[in-house]
């Protein structure tokens, strides 16, 4: 087994015992379990460092082809989840984020794995790379967005129903949830917003054209930018907060999921980084 190999292994094992670890200790509050769940989940995003890095250095750039994107997506994940507990002392949000993280590697190992030839990078016009790098930020703070309201969700359900327990005892307050939600949401929608006005201005320069109409994810991320784009007038003008802002973040996100990675991997001869 190559190194990229064992790399691509030992990173999903670590995310994945990191994943159990921090739901064990969101179910049980565990000392064992917080050491642990932190532990792996360094020690998994260490080790795919050094993949990124061996990848970069054998396609001579940072690879930004469909192949690696979910996990580098999953890398940046862990980055701002890692400042989040750092920062807040609170590891509720990881029962939930390390989960995804696992999902989004795990996209990759079927396309990576076995892989003996450096990651070609076809597509090296400096918007093509702007429009990828903006869109993996967006991804990356839509889902820590999408988290947060999901969490405000149940715990909001919990205090409606009169009955403080599970949730209460574990999840930080709904202004927290609320806050962090606002905040990964708007980050996110304006670099989703400048990662397609980047494909924009590289669809015209390579096809002469604003947009590739054809491509399957142009729908799902153009719907997901209304989404956000709504949640965020919303909050501002109309001062929409709490349960609505979390069902609109959970409903963009899930559109955002299907443009990236599902319909990239479904269509891939369809989109630009299919190749």
């Amino acid at each position: 087994m190559s190194t990229h190999d064992l790399l691509l292994t030992l990173v999903a094992i670590l995310y994945a015992i990191a994943a159990v670890a921090y739901a064990f200790n969101f179910y049980q509050a565990n000392d064992l379990g917080r050491r642990v769940g932190t532990a792996c989940l360094l020690g998994g995003w260490v080790a795919h460092s050094i993949l990124v890095l061996i990848l970069a250095i054998a396609a001579g750039t940072v690879p930004l082809t469909r192949e690696i994107l979910p996990s580098l997506c999953a890398w940046l994940v862990v980055v701002v989840y890692v400042y989040l507990e750092w920062t807040t002392q609170d590891r509720s949000l990881g029962a939930l984020i390390v989960p995804i993280v696992l999902v989004l590697h795990l996209l990759t190992l079927g396309n990576m794995f076995g892989l003996s030839e450096p990651v070609s990078v076809s597509h090296s016009a400096g918007w093509f790379r702007a429009h990828v790098l903006a869109y993996v930020l967006a991804y990356a703070a839509l889902a820590i967005s999408c988290v947060s309201a999901i969490m405000y969700l149940m715990l909001l359900g919990e205090i409606q129903a009169k009955h403080l327990g599970f949730f209460y005892n574990r999840l930080p307050s709904l202004d927290v949830l609320n806050q962090l939600n606002d905040r990964a949401a708007t980050f996110g929608f304006v670099f989703l917003t400048g990662g397609s006005f980047a494909s924009s201005i590289w669809a015209y320069q390579e096809l002469y054209r604003l947009w590739v109409w054809s491509d399957p994810a142009f729908l799902p991320i153009l719907i997901a930018w209304v989404i956000y784009a709504g949640h965020l007038l919303a909050r501002w003008f109309a001062g929409w907060q709490g349960k609505r802002s979390a069902f609109l973040s959970i409903a963009g996100f899930i559109l955002v999921i299907l443009a990236f990675p599902v319909i990239g991997v479904l269509f891939s001869g369809q989109h630009p980084l299919g190749g």
